[in-house]
């Protein structure tokens, strides 16, 4: 575990280090989370904002409750395709059309309708909230 946390501290103080180093040449964005919290950053040489392990501890955060958010949004969708497996067969028809043997790609999910469109409410308070994030 600790390797991992060291190669994990490793790679993000190289992205933060490369975004300074872009940055002082007037390259990088600063629009974006990572820019947003180096701008913060600046601010501790005047003894406030945050310094570059906050700023890293800010990043591994974000990362990892993404993650864990995205995760549990799959599970449920998983759970709940389980359940209704009308809607099961619907978005895998629809998928397959859209698709046939291709790789999906951005356009591809554009055209996607099942997902998108409400068809049937399920009736669960948590389906709903699922169902409403992936407008099933």
């Amino acid at each position: 575990m600790k390797a991992a946390a060291r190669e994990i501290k490793f790679i993000l103080r190289g992205i933060v280090n490369k975004r300074l180093r872009a940055r002082e040449a007037g390259e990088a964005p600063s629009d974006d989370l990572l820019g947003i919290l180096l701008e913060s950053n600046l601010g501790q040489t005047k003894g406030n904002g945050m310094s570059t392990e906050e700023l890293m501890e800010e990043c591994k955060l974000f990362y990892f409750a993404g993650q864990e958010t995205t995760t549990v949004l799959l599970v449920w969708t998983m759970v709940l395709l389980s359940q209704h497996q009308d809607w099961q067969a619907r978005a895998r028809e629809e998928v397959k059309q859209v698709f046939g043997d291709k790789e999906p790609d951005a356009e591809g999910l554009n055209q996607l309708k099942v997902v998108s469109k409400p068809n049937q409410k399920p009736s669960s308070d948590v389906s709903s909230f699922v169902a409403l994030k992936l407008k099933i």
